[in-house]
């Protein structure tokens, strides 16, 4: 048999039957809605069901894409509203901050002024003008005062702006941010501690200043009540204590100091006080008593006149009578006491001046 016998004798694979044909056919889509109702059919060719597979594919991974941008842009978002949930409570931590610093400011200008109050009664300088540059003659207190008004400066100086905060978290939002939030908290803790401390050290500024400046007022008020300025300038003609009496050749205890002066010579407190006597005594004349203070009482005898009333109030060198020559008295001087808690002193023990 030849080979043009053998193939007439074979039948061919029918079209149909071929697998390449089969891949070739379109598909048919059929839907069949319920109720009896019509059926619908979608025919597409081999060629559109691929581009439908091919685009479904990349419509899923489209879609899959922005599902992930989406959770990474919720999250992002959650991050950034944290960040500025921190940054507002850095906010009002700084204005509480500020707020303090206002108290603190007070405190050490009324230190300050204290300072100025104390050094202006012991006579360091002129005035309040003169405060600041005179050189102060309390140390301690002063340096602590100045290195309290320096910290304060320094600490404000250390505050973090907040300016363009928002800008800067909507575009970096990532460990550059939180790195920046964290030393803002630290440096912010920092700041608290050191602004406290120093509230507590003017504190104890002010107590000691304040406890300074009554021991100054109580020594100014002793030292204003101390007979220590001369009554009358004149020649002392009899000292204080024992002597022989010039009436006779006994020895008789002399109760003060006897100034003689010309008859007239106007006579002085010696320390300010409140007059407490005015009139004669018997021995002394004409007598002027004052109660200075502080223990201190002085009295101004053998006066020709008395220039004051009793519960006047005199100021140290206040006139308050002449030189004379009266009660038992042998010629023109003032015979002036002191005396310290009842007990008769020697005046020259406190005149100074």
């Amino acid at each position: 048999m030849s080979i043009r016998e053998f193939k007439r004798g074979v039948s061919p694979i029918p079209k149909e039957e071929s697998p390449r044909r089969a891949r070739r056919q379109p598909y048919t889509i059929i839907f069949a809605p319920g109720s009896g109702q019509n059926t619908w059919t979608i025919v597409l060719s081999p060629e559109r069901m691929r581009h439908l597979l091919i685009g479904g594919a990349m419509a899923g991974g489209f879609l899959l894409i922005i599902v992930i941008l989406s959770v990474y842009v919720l999250f992002q978002l959650g991050e950034l509203q944290r960040l500025r949930s921190v940054n507002q409570e850095q906010a009002k931590q700084i204005q509480e901050l500020k707020d303090f610093s206002v108290t603190v400011q007070d405190k050490l200008t009324r230190v300050k002024a204290l300072d100025r109050q104390i050094r202006r009664m012991v006579g360091i300088d002129g005035g309040a003008e003169e405060a600041e540059e005179a050189p102060s003659q309390f140390p301690e207190q002063s340096s602590a005062v100045n290195e309290s008004g320096k910290k304060i400066g320094q600490a404000f100086r250390t505050i973090p702006s907040r300016s363009g905060s928002n800008s800067q978290q909507g575009t970096s939002m990532g460990a550059t941010l939180k790195q920046r939030f964290s030393a803002e908290q630290a440096q912010l803790r920092l700041l608290s501690a050191t602004i406290r401390q120093m509230d507590a050290e003017l504190e104890e500024q002010a107590k000691q200043l304040q406890r300074l400046n009554k021991e100054v007022t109580d020594r100014l008020a002793y030292l204003a009540s101390v007979p220590s300025t001369y009554p009358v300038r004149g020649t002392v003609s009899s000292a204080f204590g024992n002597r022989r009496s010039p009436f006779g050749a006994t020895t008789e205890f002399h109760s003060g100091l006897d100034l003689a002066a010309a008859y007239g010579t106007p006579v002085r407190a010696a320390a300010k006080g409140d007059v407490v006597f005015t009139g004669w005594k018997p021995g002394l004349g004409r007598v002027v008593e004052i109660d200075h203070g502080h223990g201190f009482q002085t009295a101004y005898c053998h006066l020709s006149a008395i220039t004051v009333k009793v519960n006047q109030v005199l100021e140290r060198g206040d006139m308050l009578g002449k030189v004379g020559n009266s009660g038992r008295s042998t010629g023109p001087h003032l015979h002036f006491m002191v005396y310290h808690q009842g007990k008769l002193q020697d005046p020259e023990g406190y005149l100074l001046h």
